[in-house]
């Protein structure tokens, strides 16, 4: 008889559009495959719902219903502004009805695994009093830490994710708003964070660089790296039909506020600077707002595509500075394992062991970046070169088969 697991997620990951959501599909993959878990999700309702068939690795799906601002604004007044217990996110989507429905759903399938997703949903553990069975929370990266950057280079502020209610993302148009906001949520993480490693048996970080700085910062070890990984086979295939001359490209999700932060950085220093005969694929989803505050015409949105492999493979150079942000990133890793040679910056690699120039390049500086994007598109050679090295350090270091070793490491 197979073990059961309850999962307890943000979203549904299917079809993944974002790192998040590629992080989610591939450990409830290995957790199942590698493990042996049957997987019963509990996730907020998105848009995704009902639109496309789930995994075959998901056994059963039941959706809670994101709650709405008026329902949930009592709890972010008592527990993040009065109290300070929480912080806002997890307010936001925290609801007593859920929580008797998680604990329902516990005493029904009877798991012998609970895993929660992210900060946000933390507090539903405390609906299971003296639970006995491995409890895992699976983090990103630390958020007080990913805000303070963004605070420091940005004046967007999404603190609840695309998941969180219309009028909720309406009152932070602001900008003063959105600052007061942001600095109250770095302050509310950092005394929340360190309650997590009581909560839970562990917790797990994509880079090891935060889950090193958890431990040491918290005084625990409870803390694990669970790091990205990309589909090998999957990304070596896809050959190009064609090569398309002086190109760029980049993958993600670009409602994401740092992805969209990212293209408009670009947009302003790094566009102007680029020869006129250049284009730069953009392949993803991006909102109508952010396509129209665009100005360069070499950039060429796709929009979101079934297999974005082909428009990446046909390109010269994989582009992808990140503007803010913590963590390993998806994009870099998969374009990495496409084999394409890929220019960022120091955010970028955040996580990676990797040197400049050899699996990939790293730059900050927007002019000292254009000559290197000049210099790969002309010499093909050195394009190859980079993309199979570093092809081959994905290979040996995020192969998926090989991350799932860590979940026998953490009792699952």
């Amino acid at each position: 008889m197979a073990k059961k697991l309850l999962f307890v997620a943000t979203r549904t990951f299917w079809p993944a559009s974002s790192g998040k959501e590629v992080t989610l599909y591939y450990n409830c993959k290995g957790l199942h495959e590698k493990c042996g878990y049957d997987i019963y999700l509990m996730c907020f309702k998105d848009k995704n719902e009902g639109i496309t068939e789930p995994p075959d690795f998901i056994h059963q799906i039941d959706y809670i219903q994101t709650p709405g601002i008026a329902r949930a604004f009592p709890i972010i007044m008592w527990k993040s502004i009065l109290t300070g217990k929480w912080p806002i996110q997890s307010s936001l989507f925290y609801q007593p009805s859920i929580a008797k429905k998680i604990k329902s759903a516990f005493a029904q399938i009877q798991p012998d695994a609970l895993i929660i997703d992210m900060v946000r949903l933390s507090p539903y553990i405390d609906s299971i009093p003296n639970i006995s069975i491995p409890h895992i929370l699976i983090e990103e990266d630390l958020l007080a830490k990913r805000y303070e950057r963004q605070l420091n280079v940005t004046n967007t502020a999404n603190i609840s994710g695309y998941m969180s209610p219309t009028a909720f993302n309406r009152i932070l148009n602001s900008i003063h708003i959105k600052k007061l906001i942001l600095n109250l949520e770095i302050k509310l993480l950092e005394r929340y964070e360190s309650n997590l490693r009581d909560k839970f048996d562990y917790i797990t970080f994509i880079s090891p660089i935060e889950t090193r700085e958890y431990n040491r910062k918290y005084n625990t070890n409870k803390a694990v790296t669970l790091t990205m990984g990309a589909d090998i086979e999957f990304c070596a295939g896809g050959r190009p039909d064609e090569h398309q001359p002086d190109s760029l490209s980049v993958v993600g999700n670009f409602a994401y506020g740092p992805n969209s932060a990212s293209l408009e950085w670009i947009d302003k220093n790094i566009m102007p600077l680029l020869p006129e005969n250049i284009t730069y694929y953009v392949i993803g989803k991006c909102p109508q707002e952010l396509i129209k505050r665009i100005k360069s015409k070499k950039i060429k949105f796709t929009g979101f595509v079934d297999d974005y492999r082909e428009i990446v493979k046909s390109t010269d150079v994989y582009f992808a500075p990140i503007l803010y942000g913590s963590g390993i990133k998806t994009k870099i890793v998969e374009a990495m394992a496409m084999g394409m040679p890929v220019v960022t910056n120091t955010v970028g690699v955040e996580g990676l062991d990797v040197k400049n120039g050899e699996e990939l390049f790293i730059e900050d500086d927007p002019k000292k970046m254009v000559e290197i994007i000049k210099m790969l598109i002309k010499d093909q050679d050195l394009c190859q070169k980079v993309g199979r090295i570093g092809q081959n350090y994905i290979k040996e270091n995020h192969n998926w088969n090989r991350i799932y070793n860590v979940f026998s490491e953490i009792g699952l």
